[in-house]
């Protein structure tokens, strides 16, 4: 059996639901194996080393200040991020804490620092490097656990095409670094089926989200969640097959005054 289902038998597996039918038990309860918790690197593909996440120097180190200071930031500083911070925002929304391999503790092997519905986990990390010192210019997905990144794509023009994929939102390609999640479905579907599974994965990114503010507040840094993009634009450009995994959430981030 293929690990990821298609896009037609998710819709045909929720149509189901709608009309009152009966739905099979999900494919944990049938014996498929577990989906893998992060996608794999390709022989070739260039790999940047990170920054232990705890050393990096945070500007204001009080939780209720951080929380009180959460707003939504839309203009940046033509200033580069480091790798330390960038090393530091990964960690505090999709870093790993600890692992299991062993068989009855399958369904959740991984626990990240965010929650998530059966600790399924099913977004993957993209960064736009714009202007990070220490990183080339381009398109890198996060290795959360070794705590790297790998280099995806090297686009030309990469911040317009960031606004273009924005649908016209030019902060979103100013910023020094631009956040994007994509979605793997199945790897929540696995566990809980549909249509459950929608409002878990729903409800997981906007975990993701509140901990990337409370991080850059923690930083002096500033953010804004973008859920209004093109979506088979960005699909391509961040090199997703716009089916089994797919943009899902976006955020620019950049330092403010």
């Amino acid at each position: 059996m293929s690990e990821n289902r298609n896009a037609d038998s998710h819709l045909s597996y929720l149509k189901g639901y709608i009309d009152g039918q009966s739905y099979p038990m999900s494919d944990q309860a049938r014996g498929v194996p577990v989906p893998a918790y992060e996608k794999s690197v390709q022989e070739g593909q260039t790999i940047v080393r990170l920054p232990d996440p705890f050393l990096v120097k945070l500007t204001e180190p009080d939780v209720l200040r951080c929380l009180d200071n959460r707003v939504s930031s839309r203009v940046f500083k033509d200033s580069a991020l480091t790798l330390d911070e960038l090393s530091f925002l990964l960690w505090a929304t999709q870093g790993i804490k600890k692992a299991a391999d062993d068989e009855r503790h399958q369904h959740h092997s991984v626990k990240r620092i965010v929650p998530s519905a059966g600790s399924r986990h099913p977004f993957e990390t993209y960064v736009a490097a714009g202007n990070v010192e220490g990183l080339a210019y381009g398109i890198y997905r996060y290795l959360a656990s070794v705590n790297s990144l790998v280099l995806e794509n090297e686009p030309e023009d990469l911040a317009v095409k960031i606004t273009e994929g924005a649908i016209g939102q030019r902060f979103c390609g100013a910023a020094p670094a631009f956040f994007l999640w994509s979605v793997i479905p199945y790897r929540t579907i696995w566990r809980y089926g549909l249509p459950f599974s929608i409002k878990a994965i729903t409800l997981d990114c906007g975990h993701i989200g509140q901990n990337l503010h409370v991080a850059c507040a923690a930083l002096g840094l500033g953010t804004c969640m973008i859920g209004a993009y093109n979506q088979q634009y960005m699909d391509a450009l961040f090199c997703l097959d716009g089916k089994e995994e797919f943009a899902f959430y976006m955020a620019p981030v950049g330092r403010i005054d």
